[in-house]
């Protein structure tokens, strides 16, 4: 483990530095339409409301202008439909095109999305911590209440629609849903293999094949349980579920509904006791998430997101100790120069080249696990640590930018330049460097 001296320690001009980037970028990809507020992901890729996105976005930007971070939220869950769901992506109107033309791109994918310009997918629920933390900066109840159905809602939806084997656990369709789209962890059931070049074509050609044959199925849960291409209770929805229930116990206490407290606090227990049961892996000392519907079984690929159930807040004392001390600190996987890799390097050795190719499959540091396995660390009593992952990833967002992932290896950005997600480092600085505030 690498420890801190004086010279490295993060300084004023460090969070001045965030601060003028994020509020750059935040502007850049900031849209505001009547009575629309929100940001996209990247005006250059993904002009268009994401959930667990904008999740992020409300996150950081309680740093920046509280209030902007709460009308995001309110403009997401502006969009849960009468039955609960809660749109992966929304073609709302933006910046860059009218709402003739997008009614027109509306058309073009419609077999993408509905009538409304709305994803049939779900996201991870990122977006109810990020109410909580708005909420605990703001202290608005007006507001609170204001979205307090909708966000009840599409949580009961993913609790109650998606427990698809009837344990307790939240099931997703498809890899997308889980946030951490080409994911190893993925790749057994989509029939890849990452050490071999023919899996290339496979891999580009699989998940968009996947959607459209969901597409034609109408996204019915039944049909496609029965059809189990891909059935999957993945530890990222799964981790941020339980994180999301304690979240509205904690809310719901606030608007004084005493019976969703402690509905919403057994039903994050329950959860997590699922995931006890059903994905803890004794000999690896993680999780691994379970994918099939007629013959479920784990995954045993490890990445990040074996780790993440230390995010939920009720992870067991002696199995958080097992993965903190064999896994995320551990310099051969986790606790690198630029953490945290979602990928330990020892995995991705032999790999084909096409695996660098796709989204979470290659050397990737992705800062929405930073930022989730820093703030884990620091509920542990891990402080010095959490400071000092902060400290690694807060100077790589400041020498590269903000990018929509980082090289492991290099901490080079990649891919999208002016990406909202790297402003969660104004988060895990507020949290872990607070003496450098203005």
């Amino acid at each position: 483990m690498v420890m801190m001296n004086r010279q490295e320690k993060l300084t004023g001009e460090d969070w001045k530095g965030l601060v003028k980037e994020a509020s750059r970028v935040f502007e850049v990809n900031e849209v505001e339409r009547e009575d629309i507020y929100y940001h996209m992901p990247s005006r250059h890729h993904y002009p268009s409301l994401f959930a667990w996105d904008s999740g992020f976005h409300a996150a950081a930007m309680c740093h920046l202008e509280v209030e902007k971070a709460a009308r995001e939220l309110e403009t997401l869950f502006g969009q849960v439909r009468e039955n609960g769901h809660l749109p992966h992506e929304v073609l709302l109107p933006n910046l860059y095109s009218n709402r003739w033309t997008r009614g027109l791109q509306t058309r073009l994918v419609s077999w993408e999305y509905d009538g409304r310009g709305a994803s049939f997918m779900v996201d991870p629920p990122s977006y109810h911590f990020a109410a909580e933390l708005v909420y605990r900066r703001s202290g608005d109840k007006e507001w609170l209440r204001r979205i307090w159905h909708p966000m009840r809602s599409c949580l009961d939806y993913l609790l109650e629609k998606r427990n698809i084997l009837g344990d307790g656990l939240v099931a997703i369709f498809h890899p997308w849903e889980s946030g951490t789209d080409m994911s190893p962890q993925f790749f057994r059931t989509m029939g890849l293999k990452a050490r071999s070049r023919y899996s290339a074509p496979r891999a580009y050609i699989y998940p968009t094949a996947l959607y459209a044959s969901h597409r034609l199925s109408g996204w019915d849960s039944r049909r496609l349980s029965r059809v189990d291409r891909f059935v999957c209770e993945d530890l990222t929805v799964n981790s941020l579920a339980v994180r999301a229930c304690l979240s509205m116990a904690f809310l719901a206490g606030e608007l004084g509904h005493l019976t969703e407290e402690r509905r919403y606090r057994h039903r994050a227990q329950g959860i997590m006791d699922a995931l006890d049961e059903i994905c803890w892996d004794e000999e690896q000392g993680c999780y691994f998430p379970r994918l099939g519907y007629r013959k479920p079984r784990l995954s045993r690929v490890l990445t990040a997101a074996s780790l993440l159930p230390l995010f939920s807040g009720l992870c067991d004392g002696d199995r958080a100790e097992t993965m903190l001390r064999k896994h995320l600190l551990n310099a051969e996987e986790f606790w690198t120069a630029y953490p945290v890799p979602f990928n330990p390097a020892p995995a991705l050795e032999g790999a084909a080249a096409w695996v660098e190719d796709h989204l979470w499959s290659g050397h990737c540091v992705w800062i929405n696990f930073s930022w989730m396995l820093s703030i884990a660390l620091g509920e542990r009593g891990y402080v010095r640590e959490a400071k000092e992952i902060t400290r690694r990833v807060v100077r790589m967002v400041l020498r590269e930018g903000f990018f929509e992932y980082y090289d492991s290896r290099s901490g080079e950005g990649r891919r999208i330049p002016e990406f909202c997600w790297p402003a969660l480092t104004l988060d895990m600085a507020a949290r872990f460097w607070p003496e450098i505030l203005d």
